[in-house]
């Protein structure tokens, strides 16, 4: 049975942003498929990834859910029977146990934020340069910045039960984030299966590659 790991990028980002982190987990054998999200809102971006889900399930795949940062509140709300692992990195799960979702971001981020007529926000390019991308270097970082968007922003929501209580579920923090506080961060991993830490800022999936494809095989390599 093939092994397939799907993708839920975080706010403004897209697909593109995983390519760097592909690379190593291609080579090491695992099929990837990074999913287009900001459908319109939670509900609408989990139905897309569960539907991807489901469709390698009819291909008898055997598949993992990853997310970062607010793709993490969509993966959370995958149903578990579906998949084999989880892997969550610098985001939010809603649920018996984790931290208050309205200490996630450090103070100011909501300042940060410019909204837009379709009811997505945005950030300036000098904000994200130093809250997304202060530990990736500049041709990485200028790259990024180019092709970031306008998003709906979003919390998450309750399941019952609740997928790190159904199946293995691995929790990235991110030490030096400049989004998502690192305290945040922690009182979300203790309530996982699993836990890994990188010295890294809110974007390892750019800027450390390699150290995040290690630590997602890790935690793939969990599954029952």
């Amino acid at each position: 049975m093939e092994d397939v790991l799907v993708l839920a990028h975080g706010a403004f980002h897209g697909p593109w942003c995983w390519q760097p982190t592909l690379r190593p987990l291609e080579a090491a054998g695992v099929r990837c498929v990074a999913v287009d999200l900001d459908r319109g809102g939670l509900e609408a971006d989990r139905a897309a990834l569960q539907g991807v889900v489901d469709n390698l399930i009819d291909d008898n795949c055997r598949v993992h859910a990853m997310g970062h940062s607010l793709g993490c509140s969509s993966v959370a709300r995958l149903d578990p029977r579906t998949l084999a692992t989880v892997t969550l990195l610098a985001g939010s799960a809603v649920g018996p146990g984790m931290p208050d979702p309205s200490g996630i971001t450090f103070a100011g981020f909501g300042d940060m934020l410019i909204a837009q007529s379709d009811g997505r926000t945005f950030l300036s390019r000098e904000d994200a340069r130093a809250i997304f991308y202060h530990r990736c270097s500049e041709e990485t970082t200028e790259a990024a910045l180019d092709r970031l968007r306008p998003t709906f922003v979003y919390g998450g929501e309750e399941t019952s039960p609740p997928i790190w209580d159904a199946i293995p579920v691995t929790y990235i923090e991110c030490l030096d984030d400049r989004v998502v506080q690192p305290a945040f961060q922690r009182a979300t991993a203790a309530q996982c299966s699993y836990s890994a830490a990188l010295d890294s800022d809110h974007s390892p999936m750019l800027g450390q590659p390699e150290a995040l494809a290690s630590l997602v095989l890790e935690a793939m390599g969990r599954a029952d």
